[in-house]
């Protein structure tokens, strides 16, 4: 019985640590697209783990790459571009389905072909991405600066150059896939607790199973 009290000790506490967390990522798992890019770059305090979106038109190539692990296990990828915006300006954005940087890789090819006046246009249909607006780590940051400063595009351009991130490699559905995994922890603990104490209970003690009948 002392180990079953400690399960449900133990899946309380699991149970209380995710009503923490979902407290605090309610945006992210619950919340809808609340805003744009450029709102949110322009007031980070209120778009702070909120989902925004920008149309993306245009592409100017890859800047960087980062490789999450765990115990030297890779867990995931980021890919990092440089985004031409709509009005001129310049702004980065990371991703790591494999769908999301196919276009980006596909859109920047057809941007070069409309920049070296290959084509009148650019000959990709423009898509949407949805994410939300961080700080870029200062590695990344530095790959970025180094980008624009090779496209000449520092101190030369009269439109805005953002440095915010938009962090496209996580979505929705990846917050409330962890969420329910985490749920899954102390769902289990209080199952296997109560169906053991129901066991115990239902067992007859050592006198009764010498008592004659």
């Amino acid at each position: 019985m002392k180990s079953q009290i400690k399960l449900l000790i133990l899946s309380t506490i699991a149970l209380l640590f995710f009503g923490v967390a979902a407290f605090f990522l309610r945006n992210l798992i619950f919340g809808d697209v609340v805003g744009t890019y450029e709102q949110a770059a322009a007031n980070r305090t209120e778009y702070n783990d909120k989902w925004v979106s920008y149309e993306v038109v245009a592409c100017l190539g890859k800047y960087a790459e980062k490789t999450e692990s765990t115990n030297f296990i890779p867990t995931g990828h980021e890919y990092y571009y440089l985004v031409w915006m709509k009005d001129g300006s310049f702004m980065p954005i990371s991703v790591s389905k494999k769908e999301d940087r196919e276009y980006l890789d596909k859109l920047t090819d057809a941007t070069y072909d409309y920049v070296d006046k290959k084509t009148e246009k650019i000959e990709m249909d423009p898509k949407v991405f949805t994410g939300t607006v961080k700080s870029q780590e200062a590695k990344a940051k530095g790959y970025y600066q180094e980008a624009l400063a090779k496209m000449n595009i520092l101190g030369k351009t009269k439109h805005t150059i953002y440095y915010d991130l938009m962090d496209c490699s996580s979505s929705k559905t990846h917050y409330r896939l962890l969420a329910g995994g985490v749920l899954l922890i102390p769902v289990f603990g209080y199952t296997v607790a109560f169906i053991n104490i129901a066991k115990q209970k239902k067992k007859p003690s050592k006198e009764e199973q010498f008592l004659p009948k």
